[in-house]
């Protein structure tokens, strides 16, 4: 079965948007347990919707209070290690734009030269 391209603007139907908030739901809470057991990650997930008076937690209240306070026991090191921010990636990305900008150019330099060279 083919899924359709989901176009990303606001629903304004308050219906479809509950549905579609609770597959979403539904598929992210997915994920997380197929992380945990597939690849035997401690994870903890809090979502905290409109939809209901208290935030779902994953896996139990419990799991998710230890895997949060072990990470905010962490020195502040370990914590940032693998985390990234706006600017770290806004950064990458305009150094590989660059990157694939000096490449054009060179590559037109040599065409240039080719071009003026078969012209003489």
């Amino acid at each position: 079965m083919v899924r359709t391209k989901v176009k990303f603007v606001f629903i304004e139907n308050n219906t479809q948007m509950r549905v579609s908030y609770r597959k979403r739901q539904k598929g992210f809470l997915t994920k997380a347990r197929e992380l945990n057991t597939l690849c035997d990650v401690e994870l903890a997930t809090l979502v905290n919707s409109p939809y209901h008076n208290e935030p779902e937690v994953f896996p139990n209240h419990e799991a998710a209070t230890n895997v949060f306070t072990k990470f905010i026991d962490l020195p502040e090191e370990d914590k940032s290690k693998n985390m990234t921010t706006q600017e770290k990636i806004t950064t990458k990305r305009i150094e590989k734009i660059e990157n694939e900008l000096e490449k054009i150019r060179k590559e037109n330099k040599k065409m240039e030269f080719t071009t003026r060279w078969m012209d003489c």
